[in-house]
């Protein structure tokens, strides 16, 4: 069938529509009639996602939280026997099907409530429930994906960016789209919220991105997200080369494409993120040309070599990486800037399951790269404060082990941008 998800309240089209399964018929059967809501999706033309009584509800990232409980209420107070539905969620954001009011008398959507309280990753809580809101105060029959993204606020966008989006309801996968300045560049499909794009944007001008959701047969199932625009300038004046804390995310499920996570939205100037996640120092002078060489950086702050000690590369290994990193920096008139590399805290990575177990000797070597660093011409330490007694990383500062949290980007980000203002008045 094709059409552009508009719906005729007739008794032929709504039987048409379930056989094809483009209205779903649980969701059909609660409120008011399929005829009635087929008339009224017709009258506002909504895509066939739309169709679905349901709310998107949506809340402020909460540092280190990787998950949230989402709870509908029958009355302005969390207490057991108002609880109607409740869901755990890892975005800070939800779409939630109307259909679960029916499980309280009287709950309407005009008069229940809802409430969200962050989690760590083990489900502790990170807080209290929050003041509980109208459910009418949501989204209702959202039409399209809602990003969750600050790219539109970054004064330098990722070079290898993440797209990320609140999920939809009952759909399959997703299409995305990037276009500059009237061109599509580029185009993907995925069954994932977070979609990492591998390919560097490395050409400047002004850009955006969107993203929709599709049905089971790749057909239209939602419309675009307002696209979410945003530049990206060469040449740069700072740039940094690194890994995944370089690139950003953290607290196990918030993705790079939040500020919160990247220490660069901490320096206090523009820096322009050259991370990829997953590399080692190996990884970072391969691509010195494709990456660093487009953007004409004056400085390059480089990070990188916790991917190395953690799976047992040897120091040696890393600090030759390092300096050939250095040497290409001067042979095309970059002044690099180390920055050292960050502990872990292999008693929190086991608890992740796609997390490798450190190499038994990471410390040593840890050690030995950092202290090759500080002897470096321009070297900045930030690994020391985010160290406790035990030479780990703080387990107050990440929440898998790995990747340092919110305030650990925080506690980066100054540190890096106040060596370069005392440093080189910038």
């Amino acid at each position: 069938m094709k059409g552009r998800g508009l719906f005729r309240a007739v008794a032929l089209g709504a039987a048409i529509f379930c056989a094809a399964g483009l209205f779903p018929v649980a969701e059909a059967s609660s409120g008011a009639t399929l005829a009635e809501r087929l008339a009224e999706a017709s009258k506002r033309q909504l895509p066939r996602s739309a169709a679905q009584d349901k709310v998107r509800l949506t809340w402020p990232m909460t540092p280190g939280a990787a998950r949230y409980r989402v709870a509908i209420l029958s009355a302005p107070e969390y207490a057991p026997q108002n609880v109607i539905y409740e869901e755990t969620v890892s975005a800070p954001g939800t779409e939630i099907a109307l259909e679960v009011l029916a499980r309280k008398e009287g709950a309407t959507f005009e008069t229940a409530y809802w409430t969200v309280r962050p989690m760590r990753y083990g489900g502790a809580s990170l807080g209290d429930f929050s003041a509980p809101k109208p459910l009418s105060s949501g989204e209702r029959h959202p039409v399209a994906p809602l990003p969750n993204s600050d790219y539109g606020t970054m004064a330098e966008p990722p070079v290898y960016l993440v797209y990320a989006w609140i999920p939809v309801r009952k759909t399959s996968s997703y299409e995305v789209e990037v276009w500059r300045e009237g061109e599509r560049v580029r185009h993907f499909y995925t069954y994932e919220t977070i979609l990492y794009d591998e390919t560097p944007l490395i050409t400047g001008g002004r850009y955006t991105w969107r993203v929709r959701a599709l049905d089971g047969y790749g057909r239209k199932w939602s419309d675009w997200s307002e696209p979410e625009a945003f530049t990206v300038n060469t040449p740069v004046t700072v740039a940094a080369l690194g890994d995944s804390i370089t690139h950003g995310g953290g607290a196990v499920t918030a993705p790079p494409s939040r500020a919160m996570y990247c220490w660069e939205s901490y320096a206090g100037l523009p820096v322009k993120n050259l991370g990829k996640s997953g590399d080692s120092s190996y990884d970072l002078l391969a691509r010195f040309e494709a990456d660093v060489l487009p953007y004409a950086p004056k400085y390059l702050v480089i990070m990188g070599g916790v991917n190395d000690f953690r799976a047992g590369v040897s120091a040696q290994t890393t600090i030759w990486n390092l300096s050939q990193l250095a040497a290409k920096c001067g042979a095309y008139g970059i002044t690099p800037i180390f920055a050292t590399a960050t502990p872990i805290s292999p008693g929190l990575m086991k608890y992740i399951s796609d997390i490798e177990p450190a190499a038994w000797n990471w410390k040593a070597e840890q050690r030995a790269i950092n202290e090759w660093i500080m002897a470096q011409p321009y070297a900045v330490d930030v690994a020391a404060p985010l160290t406790d007694e035990d030479g780990e990383l703080k387990d107050e500062l990440t929440s898998d082990g790995l990747h340092p949290d919110a305030e650990a980007k925080r506690i980066i980000g100054e540190a890096i941008g106040k060596y370069l203002r005392e440093t080189f008045g910038l």
